[in-house]
C-alpha cells in the first residue's frame, strides 16, 4: 500500500508542476518584445527558459545540466541551434545576457583555454595491445555488438574484479554520449562542445584533438587500408555534417553537408563499406513543433551515401518519398505541412550477400501517415532504391508538441505513441537462415526474413514500452540468445495493460521464447518520477558469457549470460578526478554502450535530456 500510495502522490506531484507550468506559460506568453526590452535577464530566463528547464518539459534538460555549459555553447543554441524558435523575438544583447545568466561553468575550463592532459613529451606507443580494434560502434557490420575476440581477458569468473582505473573529464559538457572506438592503444572519442579527442587507452592522457564544427554524437568510424592499417576517421556533428579526418596527419580531407533543412542532424551511425560512407539522416524538428507558430512540419527522414575518398554525394534516399505540401492550419492558424518525419536514428547495418543495408524509421511529425515510419527499411547499397519496407506500427504521427499541457497546437489529432526505432536492426544467421532482428521502442522484438521482403518470422512483447523505450538504442547477440535491454520508464506507457519489465531479458533466436529475464527494481531516491530508473537506455553490449547493461540511475552492470544473475555492478553518480584536471562527475548511461577489450571496459556517463543526470566522463575500468 506504501509503494502504491507514494505512486500516487508522485503522479499528483508531477500533475501539479505541469498545470502550474500551464498557466505560468499562459499568464507570459502574450508578452510583446516591447515588455521583453524591460525585463531584467532573470526575468527572460523565467519566462522564456524556466518554463520548460525548471520541469515544464518531459525533453528539456534541468538548469542544473545548462549551468554546466559555456556560454558560446548557449548561445550557439539560441541563435542556430535548438532553441533559435524559443528565442527569436529575443534581441542580441538579450541573448548574451541569457548565456552569461545561465553559464555557470569555471571560465578557465572554457574551450578556448590550453589544453590539460596532454600525453607527455617523452610519451611512447604501447605495443602491448598491438591487435586491439573496435572500428565502428555495432563492433561489425550486422551490429551485433558482440566482442569475442582473442584479446578478451574478461569472463563471468573475473568480471567482478574490475576496478575503476583511470577517467577523463570533457570540458565545458554536461553530457557525455559518442562510443569510444580503439585502434591499438589509441581511443578515439568526442564530446558535446564538438572535439575529437584521440587518447591514450591505457592513461587517457590526450595524444591530439580536432575540432569539429558542432557536437558530435555518434561514434568515430575507423577505415583501413588494404594492411589492416587504421587510415581514416570518420565521423558526424549535430549539423549535418560528416568529416574525414586523416590519422597520420591529423588534418581534415573533407567535410561535406548532406542535408540542408535547417532542422537536420546526425545522430544514427556511420557505416563503410568498400569505397562508400552510408549515413542516417534525423532532425530536430520535433523540438522546434512545439512553437506554435513553427510550421510543423518538413523534414524527411533519409540516406545518403558519400564517396568515402572525397565526400561525394552517390545518392540519397529520402524514407518518403513526396516533398510536404500545405494542408491546412493549426489551431493558431499556423500553416500545417505533410508528410514528414520518418526519421532515422538507428545505425546503418550492412548485408554484403545481398548488397542491401537496413535500418529503422521513426514517426511521422504530422498527418497524413505514410507506409515508411516506424518500419525497418532496405536499401540497394549500389543506387539506394528502397527494397522492402516492414512497417510494425501504424498511425503514428507524434511530435514534441505532443508531451506538453501547452503549446499543443503542433501536437497532430489522433497523434500517435512515439513507437519508432532507435536500435539498428541486427542481421544473424540461425540454423542456416539469415534473420533480422528489430527492437522497438513499443518493447516489441520482431524477427523478420531478409529474403522474403522483410516477413515477420516471429514477435515477442518483451516489455511495455513508452517514448524512451521499450528497446531504446541496442540490442546485442551471439546469433543464438538475443539480449534485450528494456527501459518502460516515463508516463507516456504505449502498453499499459502490461507490467514494467525494467532490466535484462534473454530470447532465443529461433523462436523469440524468453529464456530468462532480471527484472530491476527501483533504486532512485524518495518520489522520483522523472529523470532516473533501473531501465536500461543505452545500448548493451557482449562478451560470451557475461552482457553489460547501463541503466539510466547511473548504474552499470553485469550480468550472467547462462542465466541473467548480476556479476558485477558500479554507480557512476559520484565526481571523479580526471586524468585532464577537469573537474569531472557522472550521471546517467543512455544512447551509446560499453566497450570491451583486453582486460578493460570503456563507458561514458552522463545524458542531461528528459531530466536524467548530467555528466561529462569517460570512464575507464581494469581487472585489478
Amino acid at each position: 500500500m506504501k509503494k502504491i500510495f507514494l505512486s500516487i502522490l508522485g503522479l499528483l506531484l508531477v500533475f501539479l508542476i505541469v498545470v502550474f507550468s500551464w498557466f505560468y506559460w499562459q499568464i507570459t506568453r502574450q508578452t510583446s518584445e516591447t515588455i521583453l526590452e524591460d525585463l531584467d535577464t532573470k526575468s527572460l530566463f523565467d519566462t522564456r527558459c524556466g518554463i520548460c528547464h525548471d520541469g515544464g518539459s518531459n525533453g528539456a534538460p534541468l538548469v542544473s545540466a545548462l549551468q554546466l555549459m559555456p556560454e558560446e555553447s548557449i548561445l550557439k543554441a539560441m541563435t542556430t541551434g535548438v532553441m533559435q524558435n524559443q528565442a527569436i523575438t529575443l534581441t542580441e544583447e538579450q541573448k548574451k545576457s541569457l548565456a552569461a545568466y545561465i553559464s555557470q561553468i569555471d571560465p578557465a575550463e572554457k574551450r578556448n583555454q590550453p589544453i590539460k592532459g596532454l600525453c607527455p613529451d617523452d610519451y611512447t606507443i604501447d605495443e602491448q595491445s598491438a591487435n586491439t580494434k573496435i572500428d565502428n560502434w555495432g563492433m561489425g557490420y550486422k551490429n551485433q555488438r558482440y566482442y569475442d575476440k582473442a584479446d578478451l581477458k574478461i569472463n563471468a569468473d573475473n568480471v567482478n574484479d574490475l576496478e575503476l582505473d583511470w577517467v577523463f573529464a570533457f570540458p565545458g559538457a554536461s553530457r557525455a554520449r559518442v562510443q569510444p572506438t580503439i585502434d591499438n592503444n589509441t581511443l578515439f572519442t568526442a564530446s558535446q562542445l564538438g572535439t575529437i579527442y584521440a587518447l591514450d587507452r591505457y592513461s587517457g592522457c590526450i595524444r591530439w584533438t580536432f575540432q569539429a564544427d558542432a557536437e558530435v554524437r555518434s561514434a568515430l568510424v575507423i577505415d583501413r587500408d588494404g594492411t589492416n592499417r587504421a587510415k581514416t576517421l570518420f565521423f558526424s556533428d549535430f549539423n549535418a555534417s560528416v568529416y574525414a579526418l586523416d590519422l597520420h596527419t591529423q588534418k581534415l580531407l573533407w567535410k561535406t553537408k548532406i542535408d540542408n533543412h535547417p532542422k537536420a542532424t546526425i545522430t544514427g551511425n556511420l557505416s563503410i563499406f568498400e569505397d562508400r560512407l552510408f549515413i542516417p539522416v534525423s532532425s530536430t524538428e520535433i523540438l522546434s513543433s512545439v512553437d506554435e507558430q513553427y510550421e510543423c512540419c518538413t523534414f524527411r527522414g533519409s540516406m545518403v551515401a558519400l564517396d568515402k575518398s572525397d565526400g561525394s554525394i552517390i545518392w540519397k534516399t529520402y524514407t518518403i518519398a513526396d516533398a510536404p505540401k500545405p494542408l491546412g492550419n493549426n489551431k493558431k492558424g499556423t500553416t500545417v505541412m505533410g508528410p514528414s518525419g520518418a526519421p532515422i536514428w538507428t545505425g546503418v547495418t550492412i548485408d554484403t550477400l545481398r548488397r542491401t543495408l537496413y535500418i529503422g524509421t521513426g514517426e511521422n511529425y504530422t498527418h497524413p501517415v505514410t507506409l515508411t515510419s516506424d518500419a525497418i527499411m532496405a536499401f540497394a547499397l549500389d543506387d539506394g532504391k528502397i527494397k522492402w519496407v516492414q512497417q510494425t506500427m501504424t498511425g503514428d504521427a507524434w511530435n514534441g508538441a505532443c508531451v506538453t499541457l501547452f503549446s499543443r497546437a503542433n501536437c497532430p489529432e489522433n497523434n500517435g505513441p512515439d513507437a519508432d526505432y532507435g536500435a539498428p536492426p541486427i542481421l544473424i544467421r540461425s540454423n542456416g537462415k539469415d534473420l533480422i532482428l528489430a527492437g522497438q521502442k513499443s518493447g516489441k522484438v520482431s524477427a523478420m526474413d531478409p529474403d522474403d521482403n522483410g516477413a515477420i518470422v516471429w514477435q515477442k512483447q518483451v516489455g511495455r514500452g513508452g517514448t524512451m523505450g521499450g528497446v531504446h538504442w541496442g540490442m546485442a547477440t551471439d546469433e543464438k540468445t538475443l539480449y534485450v535491454p528494456i527501459n518502460d520508464r516515463g508516463l507516456y506507457d504505449i502498453n499499459g495493460d502490461i507490467p514494467k519489465q525494467p532490466g535484462m531479458h534473454a530470447l532465443d533466436v529461433a523462436d523469440g521464447k524468453l529464456i530468462w529475464a532480471t527484472i530491476e527494481e527501483d533504486r532512485c531516491p524518495g518520489l522520483t518520477l522523472r529523470g532516473c530508473g533501473p531501465g536500461i537506455s543505452a545500448a548493451i553490449t557482449l562478451t560470451p558469457d557475461v552482457v553489460y547493461g547501463p541503466a539510466l540511475d547511473g548504474i552499470i552492470k553485469a550480468y550472467a549470460t547462462e542465466d541473467g544473475r548480476e556479476l558485477w555492478a558500479y554507480d557512476a553518480k559520484r565526481d571523479f578526478t580526471a586524468v585532464n584536471g577537469v573537474k569531472a562527475f557522472g550521471g546517467a548511461f543512455d544512447s551509446d554502450g560499453p566497450v570491451v577489450a583486453a582486460d578493460q571496459l570503456f563507458i561514458t556517463s552522463g545524458y542531461a535530456k528528459y531530466a536524467e543526470k548530467e555528466g561529462n566522463v569517460l570512464l575507464a575500468f581494469k581487472l585489478k
